[in-house]
């Protein structure tokens, strides 16, 4: 490691990882400091690198593609495999062609996501924080929402569900509104937690001020998702960019300007009472919609997969042809450009996640801090290595 012009006269090194407690992630943090306060943090990842793109041109189909692509950051399953569909969809041309009500169980599920990773995180900040009470009822409650998704879409990480032009559960509109009483219902309880925890002068005390991003910083390493907006970038692909139907509802942007711990926690909360606005108009649309079975809609995925002649009928003579998708998870855009169709598989998926911006910005909001807030910051960014090293 070279710490170069940051080191002076009384530094020293401090080397934590890859190996770290617990079931942590394998990255490696090279501190250069002079006791408490810490002058420079190099991050070093790869660890644990899957060389996920030869693997995807392994695949068989695209539904096992698909399945990778989920695998890659579990937390951000859904978020991550709905970009694939929508890059496939773009590029078969079917982008106008899904209905209304996919779209909207799409949303639903995505939004059930970000909900669910939030309060999670919202445990491990207050865990960073030495408030134990307040840590483990948002862990329970994460944990009652993995439980719930398990019941109804037989995953606890929304695995599975996403295909090429629809979904692959079978739901009723009766599953849809216990889904929506369910998370309702927990949400409330959640926001019981942190009205509490706003008046714990020491939980507010350790996050305000720590882990400071101005937007100038935020700019320069193209901060995305919470990063971003806890420091004055309105970063929102379903704002700035509307994919399925989001451009047809009132997303407003959630935006703090103090770049802290705190902004970053505030955006979580601020999107997790949002999220849940999004799921009670996702019920309702698919009421009026008339909305019974999700079977009503679902594509025939094993025809698609079976048929022999899509090169010849899509892309005989565009083989330059390509694909585009996005979706915005808890943490911010996750991108996937695909191209070279062969009939059967893409030879080429490209997927992208925040957390290759994040990470620097994390790196850089650490400088001059205390050691005692590290964890402080690590939480509050809540990035993916495993999204890191694919």
């Amino acid at each position: 490691m070279n710490h170069g012009k940051y080191k002076f006269l009384g530094d020293y090194e401090f080397i934590w990882g890859p190996v770290r407690k617990g079931v942590s992630e394998s990255i490696l943090f090279n501190f250069l400091s002079s006791g408490e306060e810490l002058h420079n943090l190099e991050i070093t990842a790869g660890y644990k690198t899957r060389n996920v793109k030869s693997i995807l041109a392994g695949k068989r189909n695209l539904y096992e593609q698909i399945l990778l692509i989920e695998r890659i950051s579990g937390l951000h399953a859904f978020s991550a495999s709905l970009s694939c569909c929508l890059g496939v969809e773009d590029f078969l041309g079917l982008t106008d062609k899904i209905h209304n009500n996919i779209k909207i169980l799409r949303m639903f599920f995505a939004e059930f996501e970000r909900i669910r990773n939030h309060i999670e995180n919202l445990s491990e900040i207050a865990e960073s924080t030495y408030i134990q009470v307040p840590s483990a009822l948002y862990a329970y409650h994460a944990e009652a929402l993995k439980q719930l998704s398990h019941k109804y879409l037989k995953s606890r990480y929304f695995m599975g569900i996403n295909e090429i032009g629809g979904i692959r559960v079978n739901l009723s509109l009766e599953d849809i509104e216990n889904i929506f009483n369910s998370v309702r219902l927990i949400v409330n309880k959640v926001q019981e937690i942190i009205k509490k925890n706003m008046e714990t002068k020491s939980h507010i005390d350790r996050l305000k001020t720590t882990g400071k991003i101005d937007l100038k910083t935020a700019k320069r390493f193209c901060a995305k998702g919470v990063a971003a907006k806890s420091a004055g970038i309105s970063s929102d692909l379903r704002i700035n960019r509307p994919y399925l139907l989001y451009g047809k509802i009132n997303v407003k942007p959630v935006v703090f300007e103090d770049g802290d711990a705190f902004s970053r926690y505030m955006v979580r909360i601020e999107e997790i009472g949002q999220s849940l606005n999004i799921l009670e108009y996702c019920r309702d649309m698919l009421k009026r919609n008339g909305f019974r079975y999700t079977a009503d809609y679902l594509s025939k995925q094993e025809e698609f997969e079976e048929s022999k002649d899509l090169e010849n009928r899509y892309f005989k003579d565009e083989k330059s042809k390509h694909g585009f998708g996005y979706a915005e998870s808890s943490e911010g855009a996750i991108f996937c450009y695909i191209k070279d169709f062969d009939g059967t598989i893409f030879k080429k998926i490209s997927i992208k996640y925040p957390f290759e911006n994040n990470y620097k910005l994390f790196a850089c909001g650490t400088k001059n801090t205390m050691m005692m807030d590290f964890n402080i910051n690590e939480t509050s960014y809540n990035f993916s290595v495993a999204a890191l090293d694919k």
